[in-house]
């Protein structure tokens, strides 16, 4: 009973000492803080970025490095869980994870009627980024839960891991490449590569561009995500 009472006294006084911590590096960050680089986006985003949602401004031209290695690091994921799941046997469908016979013909009615709706929000999504709430990353995530549905509706559809590995890298590559452009347009690396004083129409054609192949990139990594863990779990 004692030593009952010692753990949680412990564990109150640990709680405690945490959200002293927040608070007080709540208060150090209110000494810090300003509004300055809220103010410039605001006053330059458009101008600069061509991009109605600051949003994507950011992560597409002011710090597409960051989005690069975000990009990246799921290449990393993508690859270390298909090595981690690798097994003797090639196999080529999730037929051994999902029963045909177990799944309710209600469900596969219903998804066969919201595929195309989400799909095309997905990608309605992604081509929009610029101008709504939305982009690549958010889209691509769409996109792939639309193609995986299709896993309960037709039960024997195949997927080569290995070709959408290869497309995703292949993918990758090409968004570095275009960010790369910029270099002999505008003097760096990693921006929208039309000059700043051009239109925002013509800044918007970068914008979509990258929205849609990070889009693909992403759908494809999560896709080969979900088709391992199927494996794992037979």
């Amino acid at each position: 009973m004692v030593t009952r009472m010692i753990k949680r006294v412990t564990l109150v006084l640990m709680l405690g000492a945490v959200l002293g911590f927040f608070i007080v590096s709540m208060i150090d960050l209110e000494l810090i803080y300003n509004t300055f680089g809220k103010d410039y986006f605001f006053a330059n985003g458009l101008a600069e970025t061509g991009s109605r949602n600051l949003v994507t401004g950011i992560y597409l031209d002011y710090r597409l490095f960051d989005s690069l290695f975000e990009a990246g690091i799921l290449i990393v994921a993508v690859s270390g869980i298909m090595w981690i799941s690798q097994h003797e046997i090639d196999e080529k469908n999730a037929a051994f994870m999902l029963d045909k016979q177990k799944t309710p013909t209600l469900f596969v009615t219903f998804s066969r009627l919201v595929y195309p709706l989400m799909l095309a929000f997905g990608i309605y999504v992604i081509i929009n980024g610029h101008v709504s709430p939305g982009g690549g990353f958010q889209g691509g995530a769409i996109v792939a839960t639309a193609i995986l549905i299709l896993y309960y509706i037709d039960i024997q559809k195949t997927t080569n891991v290995g070709t959408i590995l290869t497309i995703e890298k292949v993918l990758f590559l090409t968004i570095v490449a275009i960010g790369s452009i910029a270099y002999f347009t505008r003097g760096e690396f990693f921006t929208n590569f039309f000059p700043v004083e051009a239109s925002i129409e013509l800044k918007s054609i970068y914008l979509i561009l990258l929205n849609v192949l990070i889009g693909l990139k992403v759908a494809l990594g999560l896709v080969a995500i979900f088709t391992a863990f199927l494996r794992e779990g037979r």
